[in-house]
């Protein structure tokens, strides 16, 4: 390798590893102070950056937030493709692809909590997702549209599942976009409602009551029973 390709390879793998730790240091101040409380002062200081270094790669409070949005989110897309694939009957992933979604969030509960419940942080994204709005930076705006296209993309997957099982006929006829948002609704509905619930929580027992209650909705039920022709 010529020595200007190893500084260049060096120099995006310095910015690349600057990029991580500022979003590190963004993912801890949120959660500790909270979103609105939150500032970029705040961010430079946990990550030990000047605060102009820190605008070098993210102009924006809200730039930063989408980023760690769109990591979430391509973790949560990783595991579900993995239960997609898998050689299994169309009820079968779909309730693996339920618990999934629920361990995963569990897994990651401070930061669910932020993309479910801060009101900051839900005004922002009311304010992006509008069609007409021209509001924020360019990049603002490419984070939220590769956000948008990642939970298209989850969406699409549980759209598949319930079509595969439509064919197979472990599901009854539904239609397919009232069906992905019923199955999305019961699971965040869940962590809404447990951020208020004092109680224990058994994530895997729970994920097996929420498997249960979205599966009896859609199965075909003479099939279950055993008496399809």
């Amino acid at each position: 390798m010529r020595k200007k390709d190893l500084r260049s390879a060096r120099e995006r793998q310095r910015r690349e590893e600057n990029r991580e730790t500022i979003l590190h240091a963004a993912e801890a101040v949120i959660l500790r102070k909270g979103f609105s409380a939150a500032s970029m002062d705040d961010v430079a200081a946990e990550a030990q950056f000047s605060k102009a270094t820190l605008y070098r790669y993210f102009r924006s409070k809200s730039e930063l937030v989408f980023e760690i949005m769109t990591h979430f989110l391509e973790d949560l897309d990783g595991r579900l493709r993995d239960v997609l694939n898998r050689p299994a009957s169309a009820r079968e992933r779909l309730g693996e692809w339920v618990a999934c979604s629920l361990r995963f969030l569990s897994e990651n509960e401070n930061l669910t909590r932020v993309f479910l419940l801060d009101r900051s942080f839900l005004r922002l994204l009311q304010i992006f997702v509008g069609k007409q709005s021209r509001s924020g930076t360019e990049e603002e705006r490419r984070f939220l549209q590769k956000i948008k296209a990642k939970r298209k993309e989850m969406l699409e997957g549980s759209r598949i599942l319930l079509r595969d099982g439509m064919a197979s006929g472990e599901f009854r006829p539904i239609d397919l976009d009232a069906g992905m948002t019923f199955i999305e609704a019961v699971i965040e509905g869940y962590f809404v409602e447990r951020f208020w619930d004092d109680r224990r929580v058994h994530i895997e027992e729970d994920a097996g009551h929420i498997q249960d209650f979205i599966l009896h909705a859609i199965e075909n039920i003479k099939v279950s029973r055993g008496e399809a022709s």
